[in-house]
């Protein structure tokens, strides 16, 4: 079971790029919304005589199978370096059954680890296989759930921050080999290994600052007043709330 959730943490970070359908929010553990987080202004008549050009650009930047593109070259990879990493999880299994501690686990060799692991699971690797491979397909069928929506939704766009002219010149700088060649990297190089490498070596930047941050925000908070219990209202307000919430004053 802990290979399983390992693999679906990691999962979650692709899963959510570019957003999740709301069949799979409960496997991903994400909390179902009853309405859009975002809420997109309707197209006006202008923006709407345009979307047809926008969607020539969206086929040529996101062309459909652009999802099982990054599956291919970003997700797989990813997967099986983090599944792989997972082998080390009988070191903490070793610590709790033996006493050891985890310095004199680590001298251990890979050969005798490797005998260990056997003792303890004989289908390890077999098992990490069908995890690894099975999250992978089970996240490519999102993707391909999602891609429609994504490109629908990507076309909206551009119809709505360029103009019909800036659009045909997209299309013409497309149909060039420099042009054709951005087109069929623009949206996958976000995803690609150096970028996300990038974005890594953010987070010690990130936990390093967060208890500064934390700080902050409670002196800020000490400012304001405390969150009123019922017994600070006045009887006015609680009659009011009363009548706002449809239960008698007795009852709250």
């Amino acid at each position: 079971m802990k290979f399983i959730k390992v693999a679906m943490m990691a999962a979650v970070p692709f899963a959510l790029a570019f957003g999740t359908p709301a069949s799979a929010q409960d496997a991903l553990g994400v909390p179902a919304q009853t309405a859009p987080i975002f809420a997109a202004e309707p197209l006006t008549a202008e923006q709407e005589s345009r979307l047809r050009a926008a969607e020539m650009v969206v086929d040529k930047i996101f062309p459909p199978g652009s999802y099982m593109k990054m599956m291919d070259e970003t997700m797989k990879p990813m997967m099986h370096a983090i599944m792989g990493q997972v082998g080390e999880l009988p070191v903490a299994s070793l610590m709790r059954m033996t006493g050891l501690p985890e310095s004199e686990i680590a001298d251990l060799n890979d050969a005798i680890l490797s005998e260990v692991m056997n003792i303890l699971d004989p289908v390890y690797e077999e098992r990490r296989q069908i995890i690894t491979e099975i999250t992978i397909s089970w996240i490519g069928e999102l993707m391909n759930q999602m891609e429609p929506s994504f490109r629908a939704g990507l076309s909206r766009a551009y119809a709505v921050r360029f103009e019909e002219a800036e659009l045909r010149e997209l299309s013409v700088f497309f149909t060039t080999p420099t042009g054709a060649h951005y087109a069929e990297e623009s949206m996958l190089i976000v995803m690609d290994p150096q970028v996300m490498s990038a974005m890594g070596e953010m987070m010690p930047i990130m936990m390093e600052s967060m208890p500064q941050m934390l700080e902050a925000l409670q002196g800020k908070m000490e400012s304001l007043p405390q969150v009123r219990q019922l017994a600070d209202l006045t009887k006015e307000e609680r009659a009011r709330l009363s009548e706002l919430l449809g239960i008698s004053t007795a009852d709250m």
